[in-house]
């Protein structure tokens, strides 16, 4: 994969707030003073392995294009160590990136320190919204509406499925024709218990129900705690999105496996599962899972609607020795054009809509039958919802994905998996500050 999805297990690193919060504070700390590139003839950047294009990182280690003088260097972290990386170097005031990616299940983790990072507005950024995706923009945003992130790429989601399946049970099996007999999740589930009882070897709907309440998650505006900074994780939004998920495990359409294993890979090549509903950068994933299968998956548009189910942002910190420079760097690396090469070279898919019509984002894909997978992830990724992520999404909806874990594979009641969510999410976070 591109890069690495949202993590549902990974709990906060500790706000800045603390000792370093305090450390931060004390007067007299020169901007630069920290910046890791202090004393050398370029900026750092520091990044995971696949997050950037590697042909375009060469370039800005010569010389950014456009930009007198200016030199780019970057450092590769690994993926799980970023976040604390940054935290660790911030609060220390020492070896600081001037620039970081920050993964989209990352960025909010920051707002609480969100002056840690430069406002992009105060550097210009406004002049070149109109390039990017409307909802990727405004989620680069702190709730006191300081723009410390600055869009990526994207991770638009769909309704991959097995062709031959769907047409051995008597389904709608054209991508447009899926997409209007399975409009819901209602109608999803229908389509798998069709599915089940219909085709021989009697396939599965989904791997497990966890990826289920992801995406039915991903598809509303509000998550776990809202810009109050209060639980809403009790709601019906939350609970729709949990029942849903049960019912296909009470259908007997899931598999019950968990994704990334020797199971899951042999149930993907050997027909047992009949759908993923994922995003954009699991195609390369499914590839070399289940190579054999080529030709008989389709793209179609997710029950419900789009979503989007990862991607990134780059970030400047306030130690940053030429926010001028390292704006323009970012203007360049993430114009339309190098989002198109990032998307050639590296999978990435663009935030920019104007690559979306580029000739090269067009190009048939005989892994499902000769589709163009553009053809679905482009409107999928124009019109994902405006999501709110609290810097405490993922220590509220870990115990829920914990929890559908135990009804799927321990056999847990699910009313009684629901509540112990619930009150576990609420205990938690309540000590945290949270309402």
């Amino acid at each position: 994969m591109p890069h690495r999805t949202l993590s549902r297990r990974r709990l906060l690193g500790a706000s800045l707030g603390g000792v370093g919060g305090a450390l931060l504070g004390l007067s007299g700390c020169g901007a630069s003073a920290g910046s890791a590139s202090a004393g050398s003839d370029h900026l750092s950047l520091w990044y995971w392995k696949g997050s950037l294009s590697d042909e375009l990182l060469a370039t800005a280690e010569r010389g950014v294009p456009g930009v007198s003088g200016l030199k780019v260097q970057g450092a590769q972290i690994p993926d799980s160590d970023i976040d604390s990386k940054v935290r660790t170097s911030l609060s220390a005031r020492a070896y600081v990136p001037d620039i970081t990616v920050a993964n989209s299940d990352n960025l909010a983790t920051f707002f609480p320190d969100e002056n840690e990072f430069l406002d992009l507005r105060t550097l210009g950024a406004e002049s070149v919204r109109s390039e990017y995706l409307d909802w990727k923009w405004k989620s680069c945003f702190t709730p006191s509406g300081r723009m410390i992130g600055f869009p990526l790429d994207a991770g638009p989601t769909a309704l991959y499925y097995r062709r031959d399946l769907f047409q051995k049970a008597g389904l709608a099996h054209e991508p447009e024709e899926v997409g209007e007999a399975v409009p819901t999740w209602e109608k999803f589930i229908a389509a798998g218990k069709t599915l089940r009882a219909k085709v021989p070897g009697k396939p599965y709907l989904v791997s497990n129900i966890g990826n289920v309440f992801q995406q039915v998650l991903l598809q509303s505006t509000k998550q776990f705690v809202d810009a109050d900074n209060r639980f809403i994780g009790d709601q019906a939004h939350i609970k729709r999105a949990w029942d849903l998920s049960v019912e296909i495990l009470h259908q007997g359409l899931s598999a019950r496996i968990t994704d990334g294993t020797p199971d899951y890979n042999a149930a993907m090549s050997g027909g047992r599962v009949a759908t993923m509903t994922t995003a954009v950068w699991a195609i390369n994933g499914l590839k070399d899972t289940a190579p054999k299968t080529s030709g008989a998956w389709r793209l179609t548009t997710m029950p419900d609607g789009p979503a989007n189910y990862g991607g990134s942002y780059m970030t400047l910190t306030r130690y940053c020795r030429d926010p001028e420079g390292a704006f323009a760097f970012l203007k360049w690396l993430l114009s339309p054009e190098n989002q198109l090469k990032s998307y050639q070279e590296m999978a990435l898919f663009p935030t920019t809509p104007a690559a979306y019509a580029d000739p090269a984002m067009h190009t048939s894909d005989p892994f499902f039958g000769g589709q163009r997978p553009i053809d679905v992830f482009g409107p999928a990724a124009q019109k994902a919802p405006v999501v709110y992520f609290s810097p405490y999404e993922e220590t509220a909806n870990t115990p829920f994905f914990q929890e559908l874990t135990n009804v799927e594979l321990l056999g847990k009641k699910p009313d009684r998996a629901w509540r112990d969510a619930v009150n576990t999410a609420e205990t938690t976070l309540s000590r945290l500050g949270v309402s």
